[in-house]
């Protein structure tokens, strides 16, 4: 008797685990682009790589600090858009940015701000970007 209980409990709490996680993966379908899903897909590629795709693609590199940050040390050719700057109605995202399918390579100092900035470079159409990461990172060359 006490194995028949036993083999129904595992029956229904198959069923429920089941049920559960279909729930949860429907749950997931509707899952807003501003949460951790979303920063995985702007996840910063390698110094090495970015310097190759600067070497070999026709790009913008866009450092995404404040303008004060910008002149104490930046990427080569790299023009300054401040993150917090990044919205639809300022026409200097436009005028810096005119081709939304071109390819750009933002950075900030850690990383955390080039991820919010591609984000809201997506949101306006933008459907090109890479994000390199942080300057602390860069093992290459700065102008001051």
């Amino acid at each position: 008797m006490k194995l028949k209980i036993i083999a129904i409990l595992f029956v229904l709490l198959g069923f429920a685990g089941f049920h559960f996680s279909q729930t949860a993966m429907a749950d997931n379908a509707n899952v807003p682009e501003n949460t951790a899903v979303a920063v995985e897909r702007f996840a910063p590629i390698a110094p090495e790589q970015a310097k190759e795709l600067m070497q070999s693609e026709d790009c913008i590199v866009l450092d995404v600090r404040t303008l004060e940050e910008y002149k104490e040390g930046h990427i080569p050719n790299a023009v300054c858009l401040p993150n917090e700057t990044i919205t639809a109605d300022n026409p200097e995202v436009a005028r810096l940015l005119p081709d939304k399918d071109q390819l750009i390579l933002t950075y900030c100092r850690s990383g955390k701000r080039s991820q919010q900035a591609d984000e809201k470079l997506a949101a306006l159409g933008y459907t090109n970007i890479v994000n390199i990461g942080g300057i602390l990172n860069w093992p290459y060359e700065i102008v001051k």
